[in-house]
């Protein structure tokens, strides 16, 4: 099957200005890009060799060499996710289950405390991919870089909006708590940008009147 994709206007507020899009439509086969994927693993398969065989003779420069290497790899592990998006496999999830796996990537990165609120019990449900969601919400995890500090507090709040009906989930964090703009950022936050869009969800990034930065995820609810 083909996929055709449209250039993502989507930005967030605090990385820079929003990015105009041009229209253009991109035709993808998933063949071509299972063969990208087939040649790029059999490279890194080398420089990680490389690597280890460089250890016998100057371990610092072997460990530069594979650090720099996973950090490469999973870059354009992002450029594939977001190019050719991978297909989901879907289940029914409740609400609260979802906001305690936003909870954990979170708190499995910052090193302030992860405060979870819930105006009422959540005990709906949502019919998603639970893998592909996690990995969504750990690259929204992964923009806090481990830049928290310690006496800040990121909230986190989820409710149920009745009238689309959706799921609501808000990240409210210090703009100390997240890096300087990157590449690399601004890649994590558009591929979970695409794996929520594929859920039929959304995510906003905005500043709030006091300063802080808000996450807004909304995700559908089924009957």
């Amino acid at each position: 099957m083909e996929t055709r994709l449209g250039s993502n206007a989507g930005h967030r507020p605090h990385a820079g200005g929003p990015v105009e899009d041009d229209g253009r439509i991109v035709l993808i086969r998933p063949q071509v890009m299972d063969n990208v994927g087939h040649v790029l693993g059999n490279l890194f398969q080398r420089i990680y060799h490389i690597a280890e065989r460089t250890k016998e003779t100057d371990a610092m420069r072997a460990a530069d060499l594979e650090s720099s290497t996973r950090r490469l790899e999973a870059f354009l592990q992002l450029v594939m996710d977001y190019v050719s998006p991978p297909s989901l496999s879907f289940q029914y999830v409740s609400a609260a289950d979802i906001l305690q796996s936003l909870a954990r990537q979170i708190s499995d990165v910052v090193v302030a405390a992860v405060k979870v609120s819930t105006p009422a019990a959540l005990e709906e449900r949502l019919l998603v991919d639970a893998g592909r969601l996690a990995r969504a919400f750990a690259l929204l995890a992964a923009q806090f870089q481990q830049r928290t500090i310690r006496d800040e507090t990121v909230e986190l709040t989820g409710w149920v909006r009745p009238a689309e009906p959706s799921l609501l989930l808000t990240v409210l964090a210090s703009p100390r708590a997240l890096p300087p703009r990157s590449a690399e950022a601004e890649m994590q936050w558009s591929v979970a940008e695409r794996l929520l869009e594929m859920h039929g969800g959304t995510l906003q990034c905005r500043p709030t009147k006091s300063g802080e930065v808000s996450w807004e995820i909304a995700l559908p609810l089924q009957a």
